[in-house]
C-alpha cells in the first residue's frame, strides 16, 4: 500500500469509527488523522494497521484498536503543556499522540525491542518525546511530577508510584482488571477526605492483555 492509501486509510479510519463513536475532541481526530500508525506495527500488518482491531506486537503485547485509543485519551482531558507518562509505551503511537496534543510526554518501556521501534517512530514524527527503558511498575521518578499517567495496556491495581510520581491535581488513565472480570477503561483522580490514594471511576469494558510486571503475584496455599 502507498503512502496515499495509507492517507485515505487514516481518514476512512476517523470517521468511520471515531466520529460516529462519540470521539468529540477535534484534536484528537486530527491528529490520528495525521499520524502513520502503520509504522507502528510489524511490516507485514501495516495493510491492518487502520482496521478496527488491535494487532500484534511481540510476547503478548498489542497495539490498542484506534477507537480504544481515542477513546482512553479523551478521557484522559489532555492540555497542552501538561507533562504526561505512558506506560508501556510500545511502538510510541499513543505517546506521539499526546506530543501531537501539545503535552510533554515521558515514554516509558520495558521491552527493548518495542523500544527502539517506538523511538524511531517518535524521532520522525514527536521529536521531544523523552523515551525511558525500566521496569513498568516502577515509573520514572527521575522525570515526576505528572498531570497525567497513562497506561497504555491494563493493569490489576494502580502501582504504588502513582501516588508519589502524580501531581496532587493529576489524572490516572488506563484499563483495570479485577479477577476475572473484563478489563475496564477506568479514570483516577485524588479526592480529599477519600479513604484511599485514589477515587476510581469505571467508564466502559474493553480488551487488552496486561502490561509486563502488572500481573497479581501468585500465592500459594497448603
Amino acid at each position: 500500500m502507498d503512502a496515499a492509501l495509507y492517507a485515505e486509510a487514516r481518514h476512512l479510519m476517523v470517521d468511520d469509527q471515531l466520529r460516529p463513536s462519540e470521539i468529540t475532541d477535534s484534536r484528537i481526530l486530527e491528529g490520528m488523522r495525521t499520524l502513520p500508525r502503520e509504522l507502528c506495527v510489524r511490516p507485514e500488518l501495516r495493510n491492518a494497521a487502520y482496521a478496527d482491531t488491535s494487532l500484534p506486537l511481540s510476547q503478548g503485547r498489542v497495539l490498542p484498536q484506534p477507537l480504544l485509543t481515542a477513546r482512553l485519551v479523551q478521557a484522559a482531558m489532555p492540555s497542552a503543556g501538561q507533562h504526561v507518562l505512558v506506560v508501556g509505551a510500545a511502538t510510541g503511537y499513543t505517546a506521539a499522540l499526546f506530543a501531537y496534543l501539545g503535552l510533554r510526554v515521558t515514554a516509558l518501556e520495558s521491552d527493548a525491542t518495542l523500544m527502539q521501534i517506538g523511538q524511531s517512530f517518535c524521532n520522525s514524527h514527536a521529536p521531544d518525546v523523552v523515551w525511558q527503558q525500566a521496569t513498568l511498575s516502577e515509573g520514572v521518578a527521575a522525570l515526576a511530577p505528572y498531570d497525567l499517567i497513562y497506561f497504555d495496556g491494563c493493569i490489576t491495581t494502580l502501582p504504588d508510584f502513582c501516588d508519589r510520581q502524580l501531581t496532587p491535581q493529576g489524572r490516572i488513565v488506563g484499563l483495570l482488571q479485577s479477577n476475572a472480570a473484563l478489563p475496564e477503561a477506568f479514570s483516577a483522580v485524588r479526592e480529599p477526605g477519600y479513604s484511599k490514594p485514589f477515587r476510581i471511576t469505571f467508564l466502559f469494558e474493553a480488551q487488552a492483555p496486561l502490561l509486563p510486571g502488572m500481573a497479581p503475584e501468585r500465592t500459594f496455599s497448603f
